[in-house]
């Protein structure tokens, strides 16, 4: 009996240790070094491409209840790159992004939707704050994990204008247009 009951305990270690351990909410910590945040908008008949430089965030994530989802992302504005300095004036003034009075831009995820059972692809539900202003946004995002990371990936289409970005005299000379594709391309960690 003694060499069959320490079979039946040991079996019964190995089963415990080797099964899945139930996922928790983890913090996450966004890594700028390893993400990018660049989007594109036309400019008389053309595609142009920019990026944000400098952005930081912080989120909440349990895999199993991805409604309870939380993220703030953080972007300086005047971290802007447009491929030249006159642009990047141009785009943190007072008729754009006002980075004076607006230094930061702000994403808020309030809720993640699985798209289809095992799969990656997640709608994601927030407010973005620009100029002061704050409106409701919806995307779908894939969403990766490994022991360490997590990698999201998405772009949000925004209506600039709605948020007051260059709508004055000056969107009578620079033909811009309204719609921004806004690539987001973040890799998080788990926070210490």
């Amino acid at each position: 009996m003694g060499v069959l009951w320490h079979r039946s305990v040991a079996a019964a270690l190995a089963a415990m240790l080797l099964a899945p351990v139930a996922a928790e909410a983890t913090d996450w910590t966004v890594l700028p070094e390893q993400s990018s945040l660049g989007f594109a908008y036309h400019r008389q008949d053309a595609w142009h491409e920019g990026r944000f430089t400098r952005f930081s965030g912080e989120g909440r994530l349990d895999p199993d209840a991805p409604d309870q989802a939380s993220l703030e992302l953080r972007i300086e504005t005047d971290s802007i790159d447009l491929g030249n300095a006159l642009a990047n004036g141009l785009a943190t003034s007072a008729e754009w992004f006002d980075s004076a009075n607006y230094p930061v831009a702000v994403f808020r995820l309030t809720r993640l939707v699985p798209e289809a059972e095992g799969d990656d692809r997640y709608r994601a539900e927030g407010e973005l704050t620009i100029r002061g202003k704050t409106l409701s946004v919806e995307t779908t995002l894939t969403i990766r994990f490994d022991a360490d990371h997590a990698h999201a990936s998405g772009t949000i289409r925004l209506d600039r204008t709605r948020y007051g970005v260059g709508v004055g005299p000056i969107s009578l000379i620079v033909a811009i247009g309204d719609e921004v594709a806004v690539d987001i391309d973040l890799v998080a960690g788990r926070a210490p």
